[in-house]
């Protein structure tokens, strides 16, 4: 990547986003833009579209998701799907339809099968149920990669 490629960091505050910008500074690149939540409503797709239309960022990084422990995964799991379905949708549509170069789509170790043999290994996805505790953050993680692989595979 080009050090003044403009980059968009989706999800910055967080854990991984705000590692992410931070090694990206420390190396050197120059134009990373980063939203908050109230500056771009990532679960708005007119919002999202607009955002992508005019900015025009060549580099997507989704670290953005709607998080939270196992007690609420569990109590809320439709808010948590509904919510990551949303975010990452608008994000990855919107990065397609406007030519996004490279788009870095995070998962998680929870996409993983409960009883995933260890080491994990990429082979292991989808090999069996996710844990209950977090199924539906899961699912929205996986749907999230199965959309890239897809848009990948029709673009090739």
């Amino acid at each position: 990547m080009n050090k003044n490629a403009l980059i968009f960091v989706a999800g910055h505050n967080g854990l991984v986003g705000s590692a992410i910008v931070r090694k990206l500074e420390d190396v050197g690149y120059t134009n990373i833009v980063t939203k908050n939540r109230s500056e771009l409503d990532l679960m708005d797709q007119m919002q999202v579209r607009k955002f992508f239309k005019t900015q025009r960022p060549q580099y997507v990084i989704n670290a953005a998701a709607k998080v939270g422990g196992i007690k609420a995964n569990m109590t809320f799991p439709a808010e948590f799907l509904y919510e990551n379905l949303q975010i990452q949708n608008n994000l990855i549509w919107s990065s397609k339809e406007s030519g996004v170069q490279k788009f870095l789509f995070l998962g998680s170790s929870c996409i993983y099968p409960r009883e995933c043999q260890q080491p994990m290994k990429e082979e292991y996805f989808m090999q069996g149920k996710p844990e209950v505790t977090n199924e539906a953050y899961a699912y929205a993680k996986i749907s999230g990669m199965k959309l890239c692989e897809f848009i990948h595979d029709e673009l090739d």
